[in-house]
């Protein structure tokens, strides 16, 4: 809501009318019967926060041997959203070449009602998407070039995101702009920490340093990739790997 009102580029020429009528930002809800680590009937171990620590490796195990990575005991993050310039696939896509010499595995899931791309990285990343056809090329020559580090599948796939959101360690949330956002509650929900864009609800339900990370306001512009927007995402995902290597 305060992004609304801050300028024309987030208020889209409406924000003096906002301002002077006013507006509250709502969070969303999400469906906690469907997404319900206790007892989610798309993971093998079913668990709370009494257990999440014994879970989490082995649902993660699951995860790499379901896509084909690796099974290793290395940080695997995940991205789940449409493949689209809102949901920031693009910065991310070029961001991964610059982490992923790191000893880390991802995985993409791109999908949308009319299709689904995953595509998983040996940072154990998982992103989820739907975009342009020359994204999806640009993912799959990540993947041939990182072949232990990277998987790709066009298919919609609701399991599959529900193993993401349990098996990974991580979630990726790299949006230019976000009203609010519900993969980043789903990863709080299961114990999977989200790293963010400093946008929106994703600032609102992600407390810094508490339940997941920021990474700073991205550009709002989607007909260019932003160079600052890059070296953000790859700039901490590379610090916070040095930091938590220890942990795996």
């Amino acid at each position: 809501a305060e992004e609304l009102v801050s300028g024309i580029e987030k208020g889209v020429e409406l924000d003096n009318i906002i301002r002077m009528t006013g507006i509250t930002g709502i969070v969303n809800g999400m469906d906690v019967q469907e997404w319900n680590p206790l007892s989610d009937k798309y993971i093998d171990v079913k668990y709370d926060a009494t257990n999440v620590m014994q879970a989490k490796p082995l649902l993660k195990e699951a995860l790499q041997a379901h896509v084909g990575l690796p099974i290793r005991d290395v940080p695997v993050i995940g991205f789940i959203g449409r493949l689209e310039e809102q949901k920031g696939s693009d910065i991310l896509a070029q961001a991964i070449p610059l982490f992923i010499g790191a000893d880390i595995q991802i995985i993409v899931l791109l999908g949308c009602s009319a299709c689904c791309c995953l595509l998983i990285y040996n940072l154990n990343f998982l992103y989820s998407g739907h975009w342009k056809k020359h994204m999806e090329k640009q993912l799959e020559e990540l993947e041939n070039k990182y072949p232990n580090k990277a998987r790709g599948v066009a298919k919609f796939n609701v399991p599959l995101a529900h193993m993401i959101t349990a098996g990974a360690d991580f979630m990726i949330v790299p949006s230019r702009f976000e009203p609010c956002g519900l993969i980043q509650l789903h990863a709080m929900r299961y114990g999977t920490v989200p790293i963010v864009a400093s946008t929106g609800g994703l600032v609102n339900t992600v407390l810094e340093g508490y339940t997941g990370f920021q990474m700073g306001a991205f550009n709002v512009e989607c007909e260019t990739v932003d160079p600052a927007d890059v070296a953000a995402i790859a700039r901490l995902l590379k610090g916070h790997w040095q930091l938590m290597a220890p942990l795996f």
